[in-house]
């Protein structure tokens, strides 16, 4: 009972106001089962960045589920991320819609708005050429080096 309460509440917050719920069709690049693909709202100056995100809204998802999401943005990254040597898919640290379940992926790009906060988040990095994948944890601060004074 308890399910179809949550579930309940999760379609009426889709028909108002979770912008991932509302993204229109037109928006959207590519559609799968449980999963649908659109660039994000801001671009930041990167060439390509890209949102998959669940159809459903859902905060959270079994470890099935999100293996499914990482397996499908590495099928994607192939074709969307040709222009550059590494891309990455990012942690939610920074998310701008928590309550619903998604991940961005993007170029690895100095020149970019995001850059610094690319570099505090927890990501994995895909080497187009070589095929590599790895884990990067964001880099700490340091107490000699609070962010908060510049």
């Amino acid at each position: 009972m308890e399910n179809s309460q949550t579930l309940t509440i999760e379609q009426d917050h889709k028909g108002n106001s979770c912008p991932l719920c509302n993204i229109p069709d037109q928006e959207v690049l590519a559609e799968f089962p449980r999963w649908r693909l659109a660039r994000t709202k801001t671009m930041k100056r990167h060439r390509e960045r890209l949102m998959l995100y669940h159809k459903e809204h859902v905060k959270t998802l079994d470890e099935q589920s999100i293996g499914e999401a990482y397996m499908l943005l590495l099928t994607i990254g192939r074709k969307y991320f040709t222009h550059a040597d590494q891309w990455a898919v990012f942690e939610p640290v920074y998310a701008t819609v928590p309550e619903h379940w998604h991940r961005v992926a993007s170029d690895l790009d100095e020149n970019t708005e995001d850059y610094e906060q690319i570099l505090k988040t927890p990501r994995m990095i895909i080497g187009n050429h070589e095929g590599t994948i790895s884990r990067v944890l964001p880099i700490q601060e340091t107490p000699e080096s609070p962010d908060g004074d510049q």
